[in-house]
């Protein structure tokens, strides 16, 4: 237990744990609230032209390799602090933004298959109630769509929890690691604190481990979504 006490006090774990659970939490959560509303706009409000073009981005954006971006986003990031003044650079806004942007084409299509299996007549009957967009939005389609956030929660939380290169970029101050850059950091070449380091893994696998046995039925329901219809 007392790699545990040192590596969570004496290493600063205890810092970069919270770091990356909080830069992970937002990020998906705010990524979930943008999904959402787009693919409720794409799949039930039609503009046909409009809503295949606007998917087909979203589709292509799936293939782009997000390590080919890290060049163009470093001297992005540098630009806006440097030209204009918006310190983003060595901030967690550095890493938010970028995985909000990253992670917003897959859970889009996964919640667009999803709300497609979803009956339109829940919504037909909540118009003659008198809802607006608004309210069918809010008080039918997003309490249905429990299983897909729940997955695509899941998805983005993993990839910010377990990404490393553009957290190690962007983030050069070290109270502002996240877990796995610390982690790495470890290892000086010299010698390393394997009982530290050993106790920072168990550390980092907690999360994942809680969430999963938390929500592992919704999880396998939101991937199974959209699947089969009739």
């Amino acid at each position: 237990m007392d790699n545990y006490i040192n590596a969570w006090s004496s290493s600063n774990i205890g810092r970069y744990f919270m770091n990356s659970l909080y830069i992970s939490t937002f990020s998906s959560i705010v990524t979930i609230v943008l999904a959402s509303m787009t693919a409720y706009a794409l799949t039930r409000m039609v503009f046909p032209k409009m809503n295949k073009v606007v998917t087909a981005v979203f589709l292509l954006a799936i293939m782009v390799p997000a390590g080919s971006l890290l060049i163009p986003l470093y001297k992005f990031i540098l630009t806006i602090t440097n030209n204009l003044g918006i310190k983003l650079y060595d901030t967690h806004w550095s890493l938010i933004l970028p995985y909000i942007a990253f992670g917003l084409s897959l859970s889009i299509i996964i919640i667009m298959a999803f709300i497609k299996s979803l009956p339109k007549e829940l919504e037909e009957a909540g118009v003659m109630d008198g809802l607006s967009i608004y309210g069918l939005f809010t008080r039918i389609v997003l309490p249905l769509m429990t299983p897909a956030i729940v997955t695509v929660f899941i998805i983005n939380f993993l990839g910010h929890w377990n990404e490393f290169v553009l957290a190690n970029v962007m983030l050069s101050k070290e109270n502002l690691r996240t877990l796995p850059v610390a982690m790495a950091s470890m290892n000086n070449g010299l010698s390393m604190n394997y009982g530290s380091l050993l106790a920072a893994t168990m550390f980092s696998i907690i999360p994942v481990v809680i969430i999963y046995a938390i929500l592992q039925e919704k999880i396998i329901e939101g991937l199974a979504a959209g699947s089969v219809k009739g």
